[in-house]
């Protein structure tokens, strides 16, 4: 099985590899040997720099060269997407070409449109790169219909996917907990994938998050990037170190007066495998607790629990989730669209109404594309 998770990948990086040599070095036809082994040792270094990425952000491997490795790895995984969208549009008008009878004028089009989808490619790179940091703070009403008087205008400050640790660390945790603070939440929860790797690796890039504060407490669930390493429990342990409140498969009671809101987190579906029963996603124990006659939030990393029927049967009045990064790199919104029931944003799934948020971070290539990230700030209203 192992195998076959290297397999797969090198051919997609290979079929992607040959596809971009074949258009902008050979189809333009440029002759010099160095130009044509230069692009080809080139091609090859770089996508040997993402197997370094994943294995570094997956703890395979560890230190200084390997994450820098990594990081040119990952960046050139968004710069070839870009360069082979670019090859394939300027492939189509070079067919358009010879179809028209017009054979003689395709290799000076090609050598017209390289330089063009090049430098294209390394803008939106560039442009992406400082997206990803351009981390906005949104605020969204959310209508609960029944929701008792008490929490009338109560603010949930929801916070995932900060994937801290291989490429952005202590600062943007900072930047995060520092945000969500002066947003002066009543309740913030944490919808899992704050990190990757181990906590030996990237445990104090989660340090700022002791500083988190909310009246009413701040609570986390796990996200499948908690699992990938094998230290799934030492997050866990380390969010409790840090103030943070676990809800494995559990919920907890939010009072104001006589008045009570249930919050609820359910495991994430990558633990499945784990030892310990509350790493293992568990919809029934989560739920087992919320009632038709009480007000109940779900956390639930992935969007698509939302689809268990449990959950609306439950009573469940509002999910929040992360995972989708709201398709982090345009135009991969489309495709996130077609593994999740929602991607971002308010929406409602099989009757129950449900908030994902874009993200904090990054995963992959460090860079967002007409995604920018966010903490989402909801507050909730009688309607």
């Amino acid at each position: 099985m192992p195998a076959l998770f290297l397999v797969i990948p090198t051919l997609v990086l290979g079929l992607m590899g040959l596809l971009l040599y074949r258009r902008l070095v050979r189809a333009p036809r440029y002759d010099s040997p160095w130009v044509r082994f230069g692009a080809i040792a080139a091609i090859i270094a770089l996508s040997a720099a993402v197997f370094v990425g994943f294995a570094y952000q997956n703890a395979s491997l560890d230190g200084t060269l390997p994450r820098v490795v990594g990081a040119i790895g990952m960046t050139w995984l968004a710069t070839a997407f870009y360069l082979l969208i670019g090859a394939l549009l300027t492939a189509v008008v070079a067919l358009g070409l010879r179809l028209a009878g017009r054979g003689d004028a395709v290799r000076g089009w090609h050598r017209r449109s390289v330089p063009v989808i090049v430098a294209a490619s390394l803008l939106i790179t560039a442009y992406g790169f400082f997206e990803s940091r351009w981390l906005q703070v949104s605020e969204t009403m959310v209508a609960i219909e029944g929701l008792p008087v008490e929490f009338e205008g109560y603010r949930v400050a929801v916070i995932a996917d900060l994937h801290a640790g291989p490429i952005r660390g202590t600062g943007l945790t900072r930047e995060v907990v520092d945000e969500a603070n002066n947003a002066r939440p009543d309740l913030i929860l944490l919808a899992g994938d704050l990190t990757d790797g181990t906590t030996r690796q990237f445990g104090g890039d989660l340090a700022p998050l002791a500083d988190l504060s909310a009246p009413d407490g701040v609570y986390a669930a796990t996200g499948n990037h908690e699992y990938y390493a094998g230290d799934a429990a030492g997050w866990v342990s380390l969010w409790r170190e840090l103030g943070l409140l676990p809800l494995l498969n559990e919920s907890a009671i939010v009072e104001r007066g006589s008045a009570a809101l249930r919050v609820a987190g359910v495991s994430d579906e990558a633990g499945e495998g784990e030892n310990l029963p509350e790493l293992r996603p568990d919809l029934t124990a989560a739920l087992a607790e919320v009632t038709l006659d009480q007000t109940a939030i779900l956390i639930a990393h992935q969007p698509g629990v939302g689809t268990d029927p449990q959950v609306s049967e439950a009573g469940v009045d509002l999910m929040v989730s992360g995972h989708t990064h709201g398709g982090q790199i345009w135009p991969f919104t489309y495709v996130v669209k077609l593994a999740n029931p929602t991607v971002s944003g308010l929406d409602e799934i099989d009757g129950t109404t449900a908030y994902t948020t874009r993200g904090a971070g990054t995963w992959g290539p460090p860079l967002r594309v007409l995604v920018p990230p966010e903490i989402s700030i909801l507050t909730l209203t009688r309607g």
